[in-house]
């Protein structure tokens, strides 16, 4: 019986190979992945501080990203519930605040005065949208609660070329004016962003380009499909106009400019690759990046910096043997591709690196079990307390670590 049952598994990933796939997920070349680096191995902690958690505002759903004024005592939370929440820091309460045309990702405040929020907003795998949803970069007006669309639509762009920093010099530029049905694409997949100091400009992640592309469960595929169609816009509010700052990198995700945000290069995760780069985009290494850190011990997603300038990202999974054998065989892709994805071993491991403000030294590494917290899509330093959005629609709470709990 045992080998009738594995004749008929491998009789099914050879048919699989020839007509699954029904999604049309591209599929990229062989990868083979490293043993995780000693600087990050060498610092990990032994024990789990997450031990130590606290978690506030019980109401919270499952969110993507957080953000803080500190001033008025307030947070907002982009909810796995199709809402922006807004966190009440003084009573403790978390409440419902906005629902905007489609799930809400990434954000950050608009300018200095933080009066306005800047988000990405996307489809969320399992959950149904109409025609008139769109994904894309929208505003709101906090005093007002006004929503409006900066970005719905993107330019075509025709030829795939990998791996690839466009300079200032080298960019096509278009106006959103111009940008019309025969030019254009609608927003696949908005991620996250970065907007610089002066509020003027946005970069913006799209992890992938693909029809009815979708974050969490959506993206799964992709992760299996490891092709390099990701890609980081660049859009100016100021003049009105969109161009691709990169492309051909695996599943861009997390966005961070440098320290003096002076825009020479970004500092991005390429989520499904298991690795963090820094793109340069002016400047003398201009159109160059280069590799921060590779064979990470997980998915590293968000990005942000503390006070001292230090690089937190969240680990939202742990990198699984089984990934690196299928990316090393391709050709089992198509199989894996056509099976649900409840069945497929996914590690509940979740976990946090720190990095020092170059992104070159690991400082700090910690994996969890996942018993309290699951899914950390980034950690958010704010009034030395590290904030984990988990990425995880049954989870609950504002969930927090202080820097003494963690040891840093």
């Amino acid at each position: 019986m045992k080998i009738y049952s594995n004749k008929l598994i491998l009789l099914t990933i050879v048919v699989c190979g020839i007509g699954c796939n029904s999604q049309g997920i591209k599929i990229g070349k062989a990868y083979e992945f490293g043993d995780v680096p000693v600087p990050i191995t060498e610092i990990e902690r032994k024990d789990d501080p997450f031990s130590n958690l606290k978690v506030e505002m019980a109401d919270l759903p499952g969110h993507d990203d957080l953000i803080f004024d500190a001033g008025k005592g307030v947070g907002f939370a982009s909810g796995m519930d199709g809402w922006i929440w807004k966190l009440d820091l003084k009573t403790g309460k978390a409440s419902q605040w906005i629902q905007p045309p489609m799930n809400p990702a990434g954000m950050s405040y608009s300018n200095r005065n933080k009066d306005k929020i800047v988000f990405c907003a996307s489809r969320l795998g399992g959950d149904s949208y109409e025609e008139t949803q769109r994904v894309g970069l929208y505003e709101v007006e906090i005093a007002t609660k006004t929503i409006r669309p900066l970005l719905l639509d993107l330019p075509k762009t025709e030829q795939e070329d990998f791996e690839k920093i466009y300079s200032v010099s080298e960019r096509k530029t278009f106006s959103l004016s111009q940008l019309n049905s025969s030019n254009s694409r609608p927003f696949s997949l908005c991620n996250d962003l970065a907007v610089s100091e002066d509020g003027n400009r946005i970069y913006i992640s799209e992890p992938f380009e693909r029809k009815d592309a979708a974050m969490g469960s959506g993206a799964v595929p992709e992760a299996i499909g490891l092709y390099p169609h990701g890609k980081l816009w660049f859009y100016d509010r100021k003049k009105g106009t969109i161009s691709l700052a990169l492309s051909g990198f695996t599943f861009v995700d997390g966005i961070l400019l440098e320290e003096n945000r002076s825009e020479e290069s970004v500092v991005i995760t390429e989520t499904t690759k298991f690795r963090i780069l820094r793109a340069y985009l002016s400047g003398k290494n201009q159109g160059k990046f280069e590799v921060l850190f590779e064979n990470l011990p997980g998915l590293a997603d968000g990005l942000e910096r503390d006070e001292q300038g230090r690089i937190w990202t969240g680990i939202i999974k742990k990198r699984s043997g089984l990934i690196n054998f299928v990316h090393r065989n391709p050709w089992l892709k198509p199989f894996l591709l056509s099976i649900p994805q409840s069945i497929l071993p996914v590690s509940k491991k979740t976990g946090i690196l720190v990095l020092d403000k170059d992104g070159k030294r690991a400082l700090y590494y910690s994996m969890h079990d996942g018993s309290k917290v699951r899914d950390i899509s980034v950690a958010v330093p704010f009034e030395r307390r590290a904030y984990f959005p988990s990425f995880d629609k049954s989870s609950r709470g504002l969930f927090s670590l202080s820097y003494e709990d963690l040891g840093i």
